[in-house]
């Protein structure tokens, strides 16, 4: 894969049928980081890397898992050889990004509470795809643009003047005479063009291609003043003695040429300079050396409450998005997590790593569902997992309207057992049978969990196990598809029934249930 450089293309959307057309090396590169974007956020590693500032990563906090922000490319850090081993020096590159995903146990930051858990497979082009994004994020692509990542452009026969003086507004330059002039060769407006930090102004001008007629949008920031002329005519005034803000304007332009003309002078304090544009075909283009950050209340994932587990399970009563308002999240310190859900009384959710941060019922009034802290989060079926069924053929009970109680059901609360702990969900099936529900939890490399269920009293009963767009038999267990779920069933005798209904799906245990009947299921995930 060719390396992209510093002030090479971060990425291109929509520009194929625009004039300022860029080279098919550098379109193949963008597609590369956009495909490696969509593999990020699709095996979930930005819960433990943060790629923006403004958004924390929810498992990393606990996790101390590095941040993709800033120029950690090419740079040396510090690994243990093996988790807690002798310490040694490594370069953040290709390899080594390579290596720290297919074999994360061998070489792990010295920083990291934790090694990083084996990754879902990886083939060679979603490598190369992971590492192009990763790289264009210590470049500064996506970090100050997590709303698309931005194409750089360039502007033609580019030149610059630069002047020297203290103003609180933009002089006019026609009336005075710059100390220094030349080619911006980069194509790209930039303020240390003039050589000096402080009290000083520069005119850049130039020519934009245009393909299509239309509307075109720019967007100036700048600390202090700038102003932007296109064709002669003032599009964004954003003048005066201030921070970096931004100001846009609107212009109709047509085919061919457009004149640009950008004024800006720096007082004192930050030298910053930004200019992007939007239009037929452009999603934004960068004119300038440096970008626009988005402007924020505040965090999109309210962070800095986390739930530590330790040596005791935690239990956490609110909330949970991916729940019923009755979800129950369970926190075990052998690092896998679930949340019960007491409508249902169902396990909906499964997760590695970081249990929980109660930020979102913390901050304010406490409102909205918080989400699990940790990575390799499996989404298990809403239904409830057991039903009396008039035949093997009979639909499975459903949750209908707002209403997402299970039918026949009705739970009975739980208990607290051992040292640790450990919860016990217990609830009724119809009149005649009751259930103990316990999960324990197997640690190592790949945490995963093994619930228990006891069913006491006397009758028929069925028991979904799982369901998905598909369940494939292998190795002695069930491979869910869509998820990373594998389940089986280490002392069942009989054989459970995989069956299509309702468009999906299910794997179904029936139980002739006579005094007791006990049920050992096993969750992995199939990585």
């Amino acid at each position: 894969m060719q390396r992209i450089k510093r002030g090479q293309l971060l990425c291109v959307i929509g520009l194929a049928a625009v004039g300022l057309l860029l080279p098919a090396q550098a379109a193949d590169d963008a597609k590369l980081i956009a495909q490696g974007k969509a593999l990020f956020q699709a095996k979930i590693c930005f819960t433990c890397h943060q790629v923006d500032e403004n958004v924390p990563a929810p498992a990393g906090i606990a996790m101390k898992a590095p941040k993709f922000m800033g120029g950690f490319w090419g740079k040396k850090r510090t690994v243990t050889l093996g988790y807690g081993g002798p310490e040694a020096t490594v370069t953040f590159d290709e390899a080594y990004f390579a290596e720290s995903i297919l074999k994360p146990m061998d070489k792990v930051s010295k920083e990291a509470a934790a090694p990083m858990p084996p990754p879902p497979a990886v083939n060679d082009e979603e490598m190369k795809a992971l590492i192009a994004y990763v790289r264009s994020l210590s470049e500064g692509g996506s970090t100050e643009d997590p709303a698309g990542l931005i194409a750089k452009g360039k502007i033609n026969n580019f030149t610059f003047a630069a002047y020297k003086g203290s103003w609180d507004k933009l002089p006019d330059f026609s009336k005075l005479k710059p100390f220094k002039r030349g080619n911006a060769k980069s194509g790209t407006a930039d303020p240390g063009l003039a050589g000096v930090g402080e009290n000083f102004g520069v005119v850049f001008e130039g020519d934009i291609e245009i393909a299509k007629k239309g509307d075109y949008t720019f967007n100036l920031g700048s600390d202090d003043g700038s102003r932007l002329y296109i064709n002669g005519k003032l599009v964004v005034d954003n003048d005066g003695v201030h921070g970096m803000r931004a100001k846009k304007g609107k212009i109709g332009l047509e085919p061919g040429a457009a004149k640009l003309k950008l004024e800006y002078f720096e007082k004192g304090g930050e030298e910053r300079l930004a200019l992007d544009m939007s239009g037929p075909g452009i999603k934004r283009l960068q004119l300038a050396k440096q970008t626009i950050k988005p402007q924020r209340k505040g965090p999109a994932f309210p962070t800095g409450n986390p739930i530590e587990v330790t040596k005791e399970v935690r239990i956490y009563r609110n909330f949970i998005e991916g729940a019923s308002p009755r979800g129950i999240g369970v926190g075990y310190p052998e690092k896998v997590n679930l949340c019960f859900d007491a409508n249902t009384m169902q396990i909906a959710m499964l997760w590695h790593g970081a249990f929980m941060d109660a930020a979102r019922h913390w901050n304010g009034r406490g409102q909205g569902f918080q989400r699990p802290s940790g990575h390799y989060l499996i989404r298990l079926t809403r239904d409830q997992p057991f039903a009396q069924l008039d035949s093997s053929d009979a639909v499975w009970p459903k949750a209908e309207g707002r209403d997402t109680r299970a039918k026949g059901l009705k739970f009975r609360g739980y208990s607290l057992v051992g040292e640790q702990r450990r919860p016990i969900f217990g609830y009724k099936i119809g009149d005649s049978l009751q259930v103990a529900d316990y999960a324990e939890p197997n640690a190592g490399a790949l945490p995963s969990i093994t619930r228990r269920l006891r069913i006491r009293g006397n009758g028929e009963v069925w028991y979904l196990a799982a369901a998905g767009d598909s369940i494939t038999e292998q190795n002695g267990g069930y491979n869910i598809g869509g998820t990373m779920l594998r389940v089986s069933f280490p002392e069942l005798e009989a054989k459970p029934v995989v069956r299509e209904n309702s468009g999906r799906k299910e794997l179904l245990i029936k139980f002739n249930v006579d005094g007791q009947s006990t049920l050992k299921q096993q969750y992995e995930w199939n990585l």
